[in-house]
């Protein structure tokens, strides 16, 4: 038994692939078991790369859930898949979190593709916030009362990764990775770029070093949302937690604006800091200065838990 597969039956318990090995299209109407579980493939809710997401329903209960699908041939890219997989369970509980519900893999050696299979068995949350912003921007601008609860709530879900230790930092961080609950609450997903290290970029660091760091951010982060220390890592400051605030900083402005303060990801305007509230604007007015202090240039200081108190008071 691989290490990989040791990992998730200690995660998940046994599971069976079964027909996951099929090409993405012949696994919808296909049944797939995960430990006690008997689930239903319905249909295809995303892809992108190497991952699939589909909508599954468990033959017991009734229950639909979300699945993922992430095939993989790379040695590094299992581990990865396993570290994701970690994260989820270790954040699991929180309301403002994905619920990790179970995990299963096949080695390459037993897929019809060739390739590593991985199953991540999460909540099936009813819709994106993209979406959802969409259908309100269509109908008028969004109310500051919706801004404040949806941002309170995705700042709870980045301080529950941050009081984690070692923190667990997200670093891709957009609202792409924001989902609606049924219930109606908002829930952070998506957890395959974090992790628990942290760079101290000095002086006596090597030009291959900083390459090598460089290309790991690259691997990692959204452009747009990266910090000023992550596209200058000459200046020496640490990379660490900051890039999630620097990135809620830039959610907050979106949700506001509908637009990204960074939006066509130039370097030079990042490392400035240099974003424009739009001229003349009262409506936001309120979250001006909230912006500002999720992006302080070099901020080395994180000011979330005071910030959550905050605006939960507001909340309250």
């Amino acid at each position: 038994m691989s290490l990989f597969q040791s990992a998730l039956d200690f995660l998940a318990g046994p599971g069976s692939l079964g027909a996951a090995s099929r090409d993405q299209n012949d696994f919808v109407g296909q049944t797939v078991e995960m430990g006690d579980m008997k689930l239903r493939i319905k249909r295809v809710i995303a892809e992108g790369g190497f991952a699939f997401v589909y909508e599954a329903q468990d033959l017991g209960s009734g229950k639909d859930y979300a699945l993922k699908r992430l095939l993989s041939n790379e040695e590094e890219k299992n581990k990865a898949i396993i570290q994701e997989v970690c994260f989820m369970k270790k954040l699991s509980g929180h309301p403002n979190i994905v619920q990790f519900c179970s995990a299963a893999s096949i080695g390459k050696e037993e897929s019809d593709t060739g390739q590593g299979e991985f199953l991540l068995l999460t909540e099936l949350c009813k819709g994106q916030l993209v979406e959802f912003l969409k259908k309100v921007e269509s109908k008028g601008a969004i109310s500051c009362d919706t801004v404040l609860k949806i941002f309170y709530q995705t700042c709870r879900a980045v301080q529950h990764m941050h009081k984690q230790k070692p923190p667990i930092i997200h670093r891709d961080l957009k609202v792409e990775n924001l989902l609606i609950s049924n219930q109606g609450t908002i829930k952070l997903c998506d957890f395959g770029s974090a992790t628990t290290i942290a760079y101290y970029p000095d002086y006596n660091w090597s030009a291959l070093k900083r390459a090598l760091v460089e290309e790991e951010i690259t691997r990692n982060t959204t452009p747009m949302y990266r910090t000023p220390e992550m596209i200058d890592l000459y200046s020496n400051f640490p990379i660490g937690e900051k890039q999630d605030i620097w990135a809620l900083g830039c959610i907050l402005y979106l949700l506001c604006f509908r637009q990204h303060p960074f939006e066509d990801g130039a370097k030079l305007r990042i490392v400035n800091g240099k974003y424009v509230f739009p001229q003349n604007d009262t409506r936001y007015s309120v979250f001006h200065d909230l912006i500002r202090k999720f992006t302080v240039l070099f901020n080395l200081i994180s000011l979330l838990p005071e910030i959550c108190l905050q605006l939960q008071q507001y909340w309250i």
